[in-house]
């Protein structure tokens, strides 16, 4: 009887967990190294479950995540491919603070998960390197959290 007990609520949680599945966000920021102000110069893509609200060419690169929701950033050089570009880091910069920090140190892997939503946009820095140049360049970007 007990591990009929303990069965039936592995299911139920088991089935709310499925529920409110999360999901993975991959961002792509494909940079022209070869340009002058490679800040300005990027294309923006996204996996197929990630629904783009703006597209960076007209204002900053918008997308919609919900809470509990992976997200990755992978950068590259659009220009020349043996060109290393890192993250140093995503910073905070207004809205509601949906992820554990306000400053998300670049990995080779930059990733975080939201933890939190809000009705306005998360509005954020990512700042990157070209090479083994010092210059941090920095990209505006933001994320809508919704229901």
């Amino acid at each position: 009887m007990r591990s009929l007990k303990f069965y039936f609520g592995f299911l139920i949680f088991f089935c709310f967990g499925m529920a409110i599945a999360q999901e993975v966000h991959k961002i792509r920021i494909r940079i022209d190294t070869k340009n002058a102000s490679p800040e300005n110069a990027i294309q923006w893509s996204t996996g197929e479950n990630t629904k783009v609200l703006d597209s960076g060419e007209s204002g900053p690169f918008t997308f919609f995540a919900q809470v509990g929701d992976h997200i990755q950033w992978d950068i590259m050089s659009l220009t020349e491919p043996d060109v290393q570009i890192n993250i140093t880091s995503l910073r905070y910069i207004k809205g509601p603070r949906i992820f554990s920090k306000n400053l998300i140190p670049g990995t080779k892997d930059t990733q975080a998960t939201v933890i939190r939503g809000g009705k306005e946009y998360y509005i954020y820095e990512l700042n990157f390197q070209i090479g083994n140049l010092n210059k941090v360049h920095q990209i505006t970007s933001r994320i809508r959290i919704g229901d």
